[in-house]
């Protein structure tokens, strides 16, 4: 799937068919909303922080070394 293709039931149903979760149709209906909205989020997300005035800000999260 590509980042700015729609959200469709097919998508939905080829997700849960991938993650073997046996939803019911009108879960599956529910999510389609849902899933648009947070991909829309997070595309523009992504296209905020790869411009150049934000290259320089460090990761909130820092993993330990080990």
């Amino acid at each position: 799937m590509k980042s700015d293709d729609p959200v469709t039931r097919e998508t939905v149903e080829r997700l849960c068919a991938l993650a073997d979760l046996p939803l019911a149709p009108e879960r599956r209906a529910r999510l389609v909303p849902m899933l648009s909205g947070l991909i829309a989020a997070a595309n523009e997300l992504n296209r905020k922080m790869a411009a150049a005035a934000y290259r320089s800000i460090l990761p909130i999260l820092r993993f330990p070394e080990r």
